[in-house]
């Protein structure tokens, strides 16, 4: 049975995984080049799953929204095969850009890790954003960084329980929400009601998507552009 909960910084081994095996094709490729799999202290792999577990710590630790979807097995233990974590206005310091790429200077990062590529990436993300959404970027928004999902537990809706929880949370609070895709989260955001804004960014050879939510309006509330 898949129930959703909040992640603690217990979780974080098995999400820095999931995050790990989730994004292999994409960017983790990208950050983790075979060129510096040699530098591993131990191996590329390991290497990655540990960075991804304490970035996730920390971000925790900051404030950030952070959700596991968990499948409760019969003898009443649980395995965690999801999650999700969001940057939302009250996460933010007073007066902080969002998702700026200083992020990349406050992490031990292992040797395997391309950090030219990280700090590009970063970039990049924090350019289409100001482009996108103005100054204020996503600042006023439910942001969401990150969703990684068991690549051996697709098809059961896990990312679809994750996002909507989150646009749940985000509605209440009356804030709209915004993301940048890989393409194979674009089909599942849209069908959740985002649509992409601005041209297809180039994230090295891994097309990605700027895309935004905007919440229900109340009969009579101004929608905003």
């Amino acid at each position: 049975m898949l129930t959703l909960r909040e992640a603690t910084v217990a979780d974080s081994p098995r999400i820095g995984v999931i995050g790990r095996d989730s994004f292999g094709p994409t960017l983790s490729r990208i950050l983790f080049p075979a060129h510096l799999h040699h530098l591993a202290r131990t191996d590329a792999a390991t290497e990655e799953a540990e960075w991804r577990a304490a970035r996730n710590t920390r971000r925790i630790k900051d404030g950030k929204k952070t959700y596991v979807v968990v499948d409760k097995l019969e003898d009443g233990s649980e395995h965690i095969v999801g999650y999700a974590q969001w940057e939302t206005p009250d996460s933010l310091p007073p007066t902080a850009k969002p998702q700026t790429a200083s992020e990349t200077e406050v992490d031990v990062l292992p040797p395997s890790l391309d950090q030219d590529a990280l700090k590009e990436i970063f970039g990049l993300m924090e350019v289409v954003t100001e482009q996108t959404l103005g100054k204020e970027g996503h600042s006023q928004m439910w942001y969401l960084m990150i969703l990684g999902v068991d690549p051996t537990q697709k098809r059961r809706g896990i990312g679809k329980m994750l996002v909507k929880h989150g646009l749940e949370q985000a509605a209440r609070e009356k804030r709209d929400a915004f993301l940048i895709a890989t393409p194979e989260g674009k089909y599942l955001y849209s069908l959740l009601g985002f649509e992409q804004v601005g041209e297809e960014i180039a994230v090295g050879d891994v097309a990605h998507y700027a895309m935004l939510w905007k919440r229900p309006r109340e009969e009579g509330e101004e929608m905003l552009n």
